[in-house]
C-alpha cells in the first residue's frame, strides 16, 4: 500500500461501511503507520481490495482493539480491516488477502453480529468466535485463528 493508493482506498471503504467503520485521508494515515501490514490487491491499476494489520501493544484508539488487547494474553495478529470491491467479489480477493496475513500468529478480529455473509467466510478459513462487545449499540462478534501447525 502507497500513499497514492490512499484516495481509492477510503473510497473503498467508504463504500463498505456495512462491514467496516468510516475511514479518510487522515485516519488511514495514522493506521498505516501503526500498522503490521497494509496490503492491496492491484487489478492493472485498479484496487480489487486491501487488508490492515495491527501488531499488539499499539496505542489505537478502538474498543475492539481495546478488548483484544485485554483477553489475548498471547502475541496475535489485530485485522482491523479488509475491503474487497464490489467489481472484484467471489473473485478469491479476500482468500488472496488472507493467505498473506495469516502466518504463525493468531488472528483475531470481529464481525458486525448482523454480517452474516462475513461471519460464514471467516468460519469457513477457521475462526471461532471467542466472545462478543456491544458498543454503540451494534454487537460485534469477537473471532480468533488460530495458525496451522506445521
Amino acid at each position: 500500500m502507497t500513499h497514492s493508493d490512499f484516495d481509492s482506498i477510503v473510497h473503498l471503504n467508504q463504500n463498505a461501511l456495512e462491514g467496516v467503520g468510516p475511514l479518510d485521508n487522515e485516519s488511514l494515515s495514522l493506521l498505516v503507520k501503526m500498522s503490521d501490514q497494509a496490503l492491496v490487491v492491484d487489478d492493472e491499476g485498479d484496487i480489487a481490495g486491501f487488508v490492515i494489520t495491527l501488531p499488539p501493544g499499539t496505542e489505537y484508539d478502538s474498543s475492539r482493539y481495546r478488548w483484544f488487547e485485554d483477553k489475548l494474553v498471547d502475541d496475535y495478529v489485530y485485522l482491523d480491516r479488509i475491503v474487497v470491491s464490489d467489481e472484484h467479489r467471489r473473485e478469491g480477493v479476500a482468500s488472496r488477502l488472507y493467505d498473506e496475513v495469516e502466518g504463525e500468529l493468531p488472528i483475531a478480529l470481529e464481525v458486525y453480529e448482523t454480517n452474516d455473509v462475513s461471519l460464514a467466510f471467516h468460519e469457513s478459513r477457521g475462526f471461532e468466535e471467542v466472545g462478543a462487545l456491544t458498543d454503540n449499540g451494534t454487537t460485534n462478534l469477537m473471532l480468533v485463528r488460530e495458525p496451522d501447525e506445521g
